[in-house]
């Protein structure tokens, strides 16, 4: 599951901490909210019915609760709007507060889910996914939970889909590199797919967003000096960048400019660079001496 911050007007917002991507999750179960309208009938003074019309139900939004088997502080506060508590020495979100001054509708989300598809198989002979999208999201809360065990899980819970997204055709590459094949619109509020597309890489806390309408990345210099490794991105440019560094690290440029690296340990590391809609994955060696 990705989560992306959006705005008022519910379009991404890009920037270092914009997005989290997690597979610590249980279930996700959506309402369909409908308007059923009023029947009208009207009998004549015989007793009988002159008149009836049955109006057709309206589509109003699906009511979302997702259950989650882990917990990663900065994504309960994405999801509710809630404060995120930091440890003052790594930086890191270590917890989270529950506080009746949190407003769940002053921000918004977008909801990424992944999953397994059942029937056959593509021409190509890769089985497929399930991909859904809901473009526009506000209005989540902690739910209910209980601690068993020693072990404790969470619901967020109140959060519905809402009209006026303006996704477009979202900022990540979905199937070969390439966006969404149509774009959302206003008053779409989810999107169902079969894609072959590679789900987004999970991790710990939350990781850039870029906007995909920066240069693209044809390649990265990894100048090594021992442990240390400077990258470059190619071309150079001034659009925001990142990299994921092989080591369960990762640094953000919101300059374009070069990023610094030092490796604890001699070895070679992959790593893979992200700038606009593209990523570049290379591979650099580190010495000790």
């Amino acid at each position: 599951m990705r989560a992306t911050k959006v705005d008022a007007c519910g379009a991404p917002i890009f920037g270092e901490d914009s997005s989290v991507v997690t597979e610590g999750f249980v279930s996700i179960a959506f309402t369909a909210n409908t308007d059923d309208g009023e029947e009208i009938s009207v009998t004549n003074a015989a007793g009988k019915v002159c008149v009836r019309d049955t109006p057709c139900p309206k589509f109003l939004n699906y009511g979302i609760e997702i259950e989650f088997c882990n917990v990663d502080p900065y994504l309960y506060a994405m999801l509710t709007g809630q404060a995120v508590i930091y440890d003052p020495v790594s930086g890191d979100a270590i917890g989270f507060t529950v506080s009746t001054a949190a407003d769940a509708c002053a921000q918004g989300f977008a909801l990424e889910v992944w999953t397994g598809a059942p029937g056959g198989q593509c021409g190509n002979g890769v089985e497929p996914g399930g991909y859904i999208l809901m473009p526009f999201v506000q209005g989540g809360v902690i739910g209910d939970f209980t601690i068993e065990n020693g072990a404790i899980s969470f619901t967020v819970t109140g959060a519905i889909t809402k009209d006026g997204s303006s996704w477009g055709t979202g900022p990540y590459p979905i199937e070969a590199g390439e966006v969404l094949p149509k774009a959302i619109t206003k008053t779409d509020h989810m999107l169902i797919l079969q894609t072959t597309m590679t789900v987004p890489t999970p991790y710990c806390g939350p990781v850039p967003t870029l906007d995909p309408a920066d240069a693209a990345l044809t390649g990265v210099t990894a100048d090594a000096t021992l442990l240390s490794v400077d990258f470059s991105p190619t071309p150079v440019g001034t659009d925001p960048w990142w990299v994921d560094f092989g080591d369960g690290e990762w640094d953000y440029s919101a300059t374009g400019a070069d990023i610094t690296h030092v490796y604890d340990a001699a070895g070679t590391y992959t790593y893979t660079a992200y700038r606009g809609a593209t990523s570049f994955t290379g591979t650099v060696t580190v010495t000790a001496a």
